[in-house]
This record gives structure tokens, C-alpha cells and sequence, in this order.
């Protein structure tokens, strides 16, 4: 019942996210989930859209179930970061007739539970190991997540129950705030557990590792496709080509992200499309 609710709930914000468009008129929307990959990608489809496409482009940050909701509803309207098949399986399934596929932005997307790899393998190297009381004793009972909305934090909870770590709590907080209990973790060499996922900047900062995952409760490697309100291949299926040509690898977008830690979304993303240009072109469909 609560997340009816919170979908119920979600659907109405969606719904009243962008107002009327009016097509002919309307800038595309793309929303964004608040979590690195997303915002940075998302700034390179903008700047490139707006640049070479004369089209007004808003991005609208929301929590993911308003995302999929606002493609599925609003026109000219898109997300760029649908983790399929397994993370946001529960989201598409709600709107799958709804909206259109453009196609894979990014293979090898992975959720996870990491630890930093100063934390000995003998004593944790799997999910399973988090029941021995040393271990929970070293972690302080926590393995810290990120915000409760997030389709990696209900997959988390799943693997609580899996795994029965009664002995265990899963912290929700902002991704933000995980990597700073991560970065303090690291400055003091402190055990620390955290829903991690790739890509991420926190992997070109921190030498981390996954544990093992023998039940398969977080999933194997998803890919990253773009969703789009049937209206945008409709209103501007240039703009829906271009969309369907963009590729990244896990390597661009991690390297994008410690950019962008370091400066910011906005310059990451202007300093990708000026370092890649024959990879711009074939997402334009240019010629070299």
C-alpha cells in the first residue's frame, strides 16, 4: 500500500511537472534522478541539442519514479538513465506501453555493496560474511545506503531479508552523503559498507571492491537505456535519432565524473563533447 501511495503520489507530480506543452513549441525535458552518471550525461545530450538542434532544452531533477512517470506522460519529454532489465524493472513495467525506447546509452551498468579494499578479504569479501558478529561489530551494525526512493535501495532491502542481517541497519541518506561517510571512512581507515554502483566517480577516487553477491539479490550488470514520450519522435525525430545514436563506455562516464567532481556537471560535460569530436559526429550523424 505505501508504494501505491508513493507512486499515486509520484504520478501527480509528474503529471504537473511541465505544465501544457504545446507542440511546434515546447523545449524537450529531460529529467534527471540526481545521481552522477545521469546528470552528467544528460548535460551532454543538452548542450549538444540545444547546439546543433536550435531546441530549447530543461533539465528537470526528480526522484526516478517521477522520471519514468513525467516520459510517460508529459510530451517532448525524456530520461536518460533507465537501468534495465533488473534495477528499474518495477518502474518500466508500470510504463512500458507508454513510451518509447530509444535504445542503450551504456552497457555494463552494476549495483553492488562495496567496501574499500583495505578491509581484509579473509573477513569480508561476501554479503554472507555480514552476519559474523566481528563483522557487524567492525562496521558498527551499518551498511549505508543512499535515498529510499532509489531502485538500488529496494533492491538492498531485498538482499537484508536474503541474507537475513537482522544484525545489520541500512542507513538511507542522499548519494552525497554516502560518499562522504565513504570519503571519512577512507581519511581514518574505518570499515565502512556502501550501495555502490558503476558508474560512479567514487571508483576513479577510492580503491574499492564489490562483495560477492552469491544470491544474486543485487543483480548482474544492467544497461542504461534513454525512454522517451512517444511525442518526441513525433515533434522532433532528429532529435530522437540523435538520442538513439548516443554511446558511452563505463570508462568515458567514470572519467566524466571525476572531472565533474573537480569542477562541475556543466564543465564535465563541455569538456567531453571538446575531447570526443569524431564520437559526436557519429552521434549527429555526420560523417568524420
Amino acid at each position: 500500500m505505501r508504494r501505491i501511495c508513493g507512486f499515486a503520489t509520484a504520478l501527480l507530480v509528474a503529471l504537473t511537472a511541465t505544465g501544457t506543452a504545446i507542440a511546434g513549441s515546447a523545449p524537450v525535458t529531460i529529467y534527471t534522478d540526481n545521481y552522477a552518471g545521469d546528470e552528467a550525461i544528460s548535460r551532454v545530450a543538452r548542450d549538444l541539442i540545444e547546439t546543433h538542434y536550435d531546441t530549447k532544452v530543461q533539465l528537470k531533477a526528480v526522484s526516478v519514479g517521477v522520471a519514468f512517470l513525467g516520459a510517460a506522460h508529459n510530451e517532448n519529454s525524456l530520461f536518460m538513465a533507465a537501468w534495465l532489465p533488473k534495477t528499474h524493472a518495477d518502474y518500466m513495467a508500470r510504463v512500458k506501453d507508454q513510451v518509447d525506447d530509444l535504445g542503450t546509452v551504456y552497457p555494463g551498468a552494476r549495483l553492488g555493496w562495496a567496501v574499500p579494499d583495505y578491509v581484509p578479504k579473509d573477513q569480508l569479501d561476501s554479503i554472507t560474511d555480514l552476519k559474523k558478529p566481528a563483522v557487524a561489530k567492525k562496521l558498527d551494525g551499518r551498511i549505508q545506503g543512499i535515498s529510499a526512493g532509489a531502485g538500488e535501495m529496494q533492491l538492498s532491502h531485498k538482499a537484508m531479508k536474503a541474507y537475513q542481517l537482522d544484525n545489520m541497519k541500512l542507513i538511507t541518506a542522499s548519494g552525497p552523503a554516502m560518499t562522504a561517510a565513504l570519503k571519512r571512512a577512507v581519511e581514518h581507515h574505518k570499515w565502512i559498507v556502501v550501495t555502490a554502483w558503476s558508474p560512479h566517480w567514487m571508483w576513479e577516487r577510492f580503491n574499492l571492491r564489490y562483495l560477492k553477491d552469491p544470491k544474486n539479490v543485487l543483480g548482474t550488470e544492467d544497461h542504461v537505456d534513454v525512454i522517451a514520450n512517444p511525442s518526441l519522435k513525433k515533434n522532433e525525430p532528429e532529435i530522437a535519432a540523435f538520442l538513439s545514436r548516443m554511446r558511452f563506455s563505463i570508462d568515458q562516464i567514470n572519467a566524466m565524473l571525476a572531472d565533474a567532481n573537480k569542477t562541475s556537471y556543466e564543465a564535465a560535460a563541455k569538456k567531453f563533447i571538446k575531447a570526443h569530436p569524431k564520437t559526436v559526429q557519429s552521434w549527429l550523424g555526420k560523417s568524420s
